[in-house]
């Protein structure tokens, strides 16, 4: 009897484990490019009822990385092709770098599921159990955003911007949002299992006040629309380095660039793939005679060297009415591909690329000038952080996004970046316009809605006409503080208000349906 019931107890965990995978595996559709967005309510309501039937807190652990695994193979699995394929690792190498990668990221999935699981109690049977749950979740997804310049691709509230939760994302950012989703997705749990009504007349609410909020607008217009004009340059990444091939890309940039004026003419990240000391004679006053002829900016991504030689991913400004170039330099650094965290400099040494031995910028620098508008610059992996766009205000009016994502050219990783970028413009109430390498380029509005975009994989210029916006939105206002302060009170209370166990032996279970027997 003993050895079945252990069979059995063993038989129960892995297929807990086994769904758990599955549900993170499926919940990636409901990013983009598939947008199915109720997918990963239901798989996170699925996650919370596994962890409140398991039976110690290492086995909610083992369920939640069981989870997270799943989640991040399926969707940052775009990490395998870039390593090996991009950045000429070896196949073996590549691949183990991508498990660990994957792993790293399912911990913060797996450390809020133990927790939640050692805090949990009868007495939080209801709103209690649901906030912790949403409370850890949510500070682990901010918790990403520290180590290593910061990752929050899927976090959950990304995928809701098409919902009408959307309204929160002003007010309250991506991790309003995921706590939002958090809170749903116990909601749903406690409707299926105890079949009550406040849940779903509180999900009513907050839906009504995510479609209120979506017809307030924080800010308003600021002076007379620009122009613009993004170029596509289209160059895979393989040959965009290429020495043999560097020439025929510059000049076909800057044909593209000089093809027609605008107030706004935007290259993507490293168009320019040589540092500006390096560029052929003559290239920068072709350049500023086209600026001043046609009375246009051109904001160029290009490499530059400081007086020490210490190496920097740039934008640089050439203006109609000055000779003077003012220059931004990237201040968050992609990791290994742009700099070495400290005890990683053997894996970056394995990677065939350039420029990956970089210099931050500092944080305290001074927005581009185009007439009366201030332009704010978020450079690649910048848009990942909603500090970023935030460092901008209130004094920009527009933010650019040059970018180089032909890393991941063919993988979803594309159509997920995007989605971040509207959540930043979202959040900022600023219209952001993005020029990238390969794809995807697009004008972004202040309100997160994509007003046009290039196709992948094209040469090309994207051409319109961008409304530079002014005020504050709540977030800009009061960033991430708010959120992760209530999400950690919300945990502290759980904590210290949980009940002593009836036994050494027993457990309450969390849905109020009585005592569970206490087995690892």
């Amino acid at each position: 009897m003993l050895r079945e019931y252990c069979v059995s107890q063993s038989v129960r965990k892995t297929a807990a484990m086994a769904l758990a995978v599955i549900a993170g595996g499926i919940s990636v559709l409901g990013w983009a490019p598939f947008a199915w967005w109720p997918l990963p309510l239901l798989a996170y309501a699925l996650l919370l009822f596994l962890l409140a039937n398991s039976r110690t807190a290492i086995q909610a652990g083992k369920i939640g990385l069981s989870f997270g695994l799943g989640l991040h193979f399926f969707g940052h699995g775009w990490v395998l092709d870039a390593l090996h394929r991009k950045s000429g690792m070896a196949l073996a190498p590549a691949a183990a770098s991508t498990l660990i990668f994957v792993s790293y990221l399912a911990l913060f999935t797996a450390l809020p599921s133990l927790l939640w699981r050692l805090i949990v109690t009868r007495s939080a049977a209801t709103a209690g159990s649901i906030g912790a749950f949403a409370a850890l979740m949510t500070l682990s997804e901010w918790g990403r955003s520290l180590p290593f310049n910061g990752f929050t691709s899927l976090s959950l509230g990304y995928s809701l911007i098409d919902t009408w939760l959307a309204g929160y994302a002003p007010v309250a950012g991506v991790y309003g949002l995921s706590w939002l989703g958090y809170c749903a997705s116990g909601s749903l749990v406690l409707l299926l299992t105890r079949r009550a009504s406040r849940p779903a007349l509180a999900l009513t609410a907050v839906v009504c006040g995510g479609t209120a909020f979506l017809q307030f607008d924080w800010v308003e217009a600021a002076g007379q629309s620009l122009s613009f004009r993004l170029i596509q340059s289209n160059v895979v990444q393989e040959r965009k380095f290429d020495p043999l091939t560097r020439h025929a890309q510059m000049l076909r940039l800057l044909a593209g660039i000089e093809q027609a004026p605008a107030d706004l003419i935007i290259t993507p990240e490293t168009a320019f793939t040589v540092f500006i000391d390096e560029l052929p004679g003559g290239t920068l006053s072709q350049l500023q005679n086209f600026s001043r002829r046609t009375g246009s900016h051109l904001l160029l991504g290009i490499p530059t060297l400081t007086a020490n030689a210490e190496g920097h991913n740039s934008v640089i400004q050439i203006s109609p009415g000055t000779a003077r170039i003012q220059q931004y330099d990237k201040v968050r650094l992609m990791p290994f591909g742009e700099y070495s965290p400290a005890g990683f400099g053997w894996f970056s040494a394995a990677l065939d690329i350039p420029l990956k031995d970089l210099r931050p910028g500092i944080s305290d620098q001074q927005p581009f000038r185009v007439g009366a508008q201030s332009i704010g610059t978020l450079i690649c992996h910048e848009d990942l952080l909603g500090a970023e766009s935030r460092r901008w205000l209130p004094s920009a009016t527009v933010l650019i996004n040059p970018s180089n994502l032909a890393w991941f050219e063919g993988s979803i990783a594309i159509a997920q970046r995007l989605q971040i970028a509207r959540l930043r413009a979202l959040e900022a109430g600023r219209p952001i316009l993005r020029a990238t390498n390969t794809g995807v380029t697009a004008q972004i509005d202040h309100r997160g809605r994509v007003i046009r975009k290039l196709p992948e994989m094209q040469e090309g210029a994207l051409s319109g006409i961008v409304q530079p916006m002014r005020g504050l939105t709540p977030y800009a206002r009061f960033g991430d503080g708010p959120v992760v302060s209530a999400c950690g009170l919300v945990s502290l209370l759980c904590l210290l208000t949980r009940r002593r166990r009836a036994s050494p032996r027993t457990r309450e279970d969390p849905w109020g349906r009585g005592k569970m027997p206490d087995h690892d």
